[in-house]
C-alpha cells in the first residue's frame, strides 16, 4: 500500500506542475505556524516584535511521499533608530523538479498612533531564483514535449504590507509580490508567479493569571484559485506554553505546540494532515518546525522603565 501511495503521489505532483488541466496547484508555500514566521509574507513585521529576531522554519509537506514539497524559511529583523525596522527574508522551496529561492530585503516604518496603538508600514524588494529541470521525465508522446526543458531565471519583484497592533489585538495585510511575472519566455509554457494577497487578524483574551486564548484567522487569495482561510486557536499557559489547533478550508487540519524554552529562545512544532476527501485516506503527514531567537528584549524593558521613571 505504501508503494502504491508513493507512485500515485508522484503522478499527482507531476500533473500539478505540468498539466494545464490542473490549474489549482499550490504556488507559494503554506505555513501552519505563520504567526511565528510573519515577516516572510509581510515586510511591515520587520522590527515589530523584538529589537532583534532570528527565525528559522522547516516544513516537510507530505513527508511520506518522495519529492514532495520541502520548504526552508529564514528571517532576520532589527528595530533601528528613527522608527525604522530592517530585515532579510529568504525562502527555499523545492518540489519534484522545481527549486525556488525567494530572497528579499525588508523595510518597515513605525507610527505610534496613541499610547496603545502601533502601525507598521513595510516594503520588500528582491526576487525569485527559479529553476526546473524536466529533461529527465519520461514522455509517452511521439513529439517532443515543450515542457521537457531546463528553466532557469531570476524574476525581480517588490512587495508591501501593513501591520497594526493595539494592546492584545493585531491586524495584518500584505501582498508579498506586487507583480505577475513569467517563469519562461517560451510561448508554449505559460506558468506565472501570481500575486498573492494576505489578510489576517488575531488577539489574546486573558482568562485568568495562568490561562489565555489566542484566536486568529488568515485569508489568502490568488487569482484563479478559491480563497484559502486558516482558522487557528491557541490555549496559552502563562504565555510560555501555547497549544492549539488549526483548520485550513478544504485542505488540512493541524495540531501545534509553541514553547518559550528559555530567555530569548522559542521553539514551535506543527503536525498537519489533509482534510480534503481526495487525500485524507492516503496517510499524508506534514511536519513543520520553527526555531526563533530574540535578542535585546531585556535592554528594551529597562529603557522603557527608565523613561517612565523620568516622567
Amino acid at each position: 500500500m505504501a508503494l502504491f501511495n508513493t507512485i500515485d503521489m508522484k503522478k499527482i505532483v507531476y500533473l500539478l506542475i505540468f498539466s494545464p488541466v490542473f490549474m489549482l496547484a499550490q504556488q507559494e508555500s503554506y505555513y501552519s505556524l505563520y504567526q511565528y514566521n510573519m515577516q516572510v509574507i509581510n515586510p511591515a513585521y520587520a522590527g515589530a516584535e523584538a529589537p532583534t529576531l532570528f527565525s528559522l522554519l522547516n516544513r516537510n509537506q507530505w513527508s511520506t511521499v518522495e519529492n514532495a514539497p520541502k520548504t526552508t524559511a529564514f528571517t532576520f529583523s532589527s528595530a533601528r533608530e528613527n522608527n525604522v525596522g530592517l530585515g532579510i527574508s529568504v525562502v527555499s522551496d523545492k518540489v519534484f523538479v522545481e527549486q525556488q529561492t525567494f530572497a528579499y530585503l525588508d523595510f518597515s516604518y513605525h507610527l505610534q498612533l496613541d499610547d496603545a496603538t502601533h502601525l507598521y508600514l513595510g516594503i520588500k524588494g528582491g526576487g525569485n531564483f527559479y529553476n526546473a529541470d524536466a529533461t529527465g521525465l519520461r514522455s509517452y508522446g511521439l513529439e517532443l514535449d515543450p515542457a521537457q526543458k531546463v528553466l532557469s531565471r531570476f524574476n525581480p519583484n517588490v512587495g508591501a504590507g501593513m501591520y497594526l497592533e493595539k494592546e492584545n489585538y493585531w491586524l495584518s495585510f500584505s501582498i508579498p509580490r506586487l507583480f505577475n511575472v513569467e517563469r519562461d519566455d517560451d510561448l508554449a509554457i505559460t506558468a506565472k508567479d501570481r500575486v498573492h494577497t494576505y489578510l489576517g487578524a488575531g488577539g489574546r483574551l486573558v482568562l485568568n493569571e495562568s490561562f489565555s486564548l489566542k484566536p486568529s484567522v488568515m485569508f489568502r487569495k490568488v487569482k484563479g484559485l478559491p480563497m484559502s482561510v486558516d482558522f487557528t486557536g491557541f490555549i496559552s499557559i502563562k504565555d510560555r506554553i501555547d497549544f492549539g489547533t488549526s483548520y485550513r478550508t478544504n485542505a488540512s487540519m493541524a495540531v501545534m505546540l509553541f514553547l518559550k524554552a528559555f530567555k530569548g529562545f522559542e521553539l514551535g512544532y506543527s503536525f498537519e494532515t489533509p482534510s480534503a476527501q481526495l487525500l485524507a485516506g492516503m496517510g499524508l503527514k506534514t511536519h513543520e518546525l520553527v526555531l526563533r531567537l530574540k535578542l535585546g528584549e531585556g535592554a528594551q524593558v529597562v529603557e522603557e522603565n527608565a523613561d517612565n521613571s523620568d516622567q
